[in-house]
């Protein structure tokens, strides 16, 4: 399954799931995951890193990200997405 397009969808999936004041957090974690090469995900995976960590890297390294929101609210957000995702998975 193609990682990029899986993380997407969680994201999607939990900005649906959420308050509308949440949006913009959402819509810009999807745009730096859009920004982010997909060889640099593989690469990642390569790594033996998991996809929790992939999307916590992209998202703490995002510039946009990073003006806007504080690290340990971007921490939750990427908590949040993959807990969703596990909820989904059981």
């Amino acid at each position: 399954m193609n990682t990029k397009t899986f993380l997407l969808a969680q994201i999607h999936r939990t900005k649906l799931d959420c308050e509308k004041c949440l949006d913009c957090l959402f819509d810009l974690m999807s745009q730096a995951l859009i920004r982010t090469d997909s060889a640099e995900i593989d690469w990642h995976l390569m790594n033996d890193l998991v996809v929790d960590d992939i999307l916590l890297i992209i998202v703490l390294t995002d510039v946009d990200l990073a003006i806007n929101f504080n690290e340990i609210v971007l921490r939750e957000a990427v908590k949040y997405v993959m807990a969703s995702s596990r909820e989904l998975q059981h």
